[in-house]
């Protein structure tokens, strides 16, 4: 899995992956100019995406309605050191009766994005002069 991310102009980067393009930025108050979603946002996008498409397998396969499924995801912003924390995610799922919701939460979380945030998951980051791959000019 992989996604590229290219600088555009001041806080903005174009994020790729596969055929699909998604811009980032920083909001108007902070100086930039609000294209998109900042990458924080994006962080909780994801994790609500992919909590989203287990509920959704998870009801149809049991026929239960998905229509009007939301997923509502909240964190708190840290100082220090400077962090998302305390994530929490809100599923509402219309018609569905409370014993119904409660056998829900106990089959999540599950996902790919749910277990990078609950783990400590590996993280590097390498700085170069060019892509790996990129032979230098001669």
């Amino acid at each position: 899995m992989e996604v590229t991310v290219q600088h555009m102009e001041g806080a903005r980067f174009s994020a790729e992956a596969r055929q699909h393009r998604v811009l980032v930025d920083q909001p108007a108050e902070d100086g930039a100019t609000d294209h998109g979603m900042t990458p924080s946002e994006l962080l909780l996008a994801a994790l609500g995406s992919c909590v989203g498409q287990f509920v959704v397998q998870y009801l149809s396969l049991r026929r239960l309605p998905t229509q009007g499924l939301m997923v509502r995801v909240e964190a708190e912003r840290i100082a220090r050191p400077l962090r998302l924390s305390g994530f929490r995610v809100e599923i509402v799922a219309p018609g569905l009766t409370e014993r119904q919701l409660r056998a829900l939460e106990k089959t999540l979380p599950s996902g790919l994005v749910q277990n990078a945030v609950l783990n400590e998951t590996p993280l590097s980051i390498i700085a170069a002069s060019m892509h790996s791959g990129e032979v230098a000019p001669g």
